[in-house]
């Protein structure tokens, strides 16, 4: 459970960037100076749309539009799944690390455990005297 809640978070936040990056993108041109000359002629507005009519579908730049999301959403979600995998794998590697290095730390105390028994009752056995 606690896998599948780690895929969806990170599924989330990468679905989250490409979006924000997505809605960026047309905030990219630079800034205008200050002191440059305005425009000429005025920016010609663009009429408004047309009230939709019960049973009539939007028009396809709308449909596109839509298209281009969910094709988009689709995208950040595989590639969201492929990091997720790859983070997963990742991570049982690093615990199988981890469980060898402390296997071979308990191991090596051990070992040093045993010879300093070892070495303690040889200093104790050599010390007292037999009556």
């Amino acid at each position: 459970m606690n896998k599948t809640r780690n895929y969806l978070a990170l599924a989330a936040v990468v679905a989250s960037m490409s979006l924000l990056a997505a809605c960026s993108k047309g905030d990219d041109a630079p800034p205008e100076p200050a002191d440059a000359p305005a425009p000429a002629t005025p920016p010609a507005t663009t009429p408004a749309p047309a009230p939709m009519v019960p049973g009539e579908t939007a028009p396809s730049s709308d449909q596109s539009m839509s298209d281009t999301i969910k094709e988009s959403a689709e995208t950040a979600k595989e590639k969201a799944g492929e990091a997720a995998d790859a983070m997963g794998d990742k991570a049982s590697e690093l615990a199988d690390k981890a469980g060898e290095a402390a296997n071979s730390a308990r191991e090596s105390v051990a070992e040093g455990a045993a010879k300093a028994d070892s070495a303690i009752q040889d200093s104790v056995g050599n010390d007292t005297k037999a009556e």
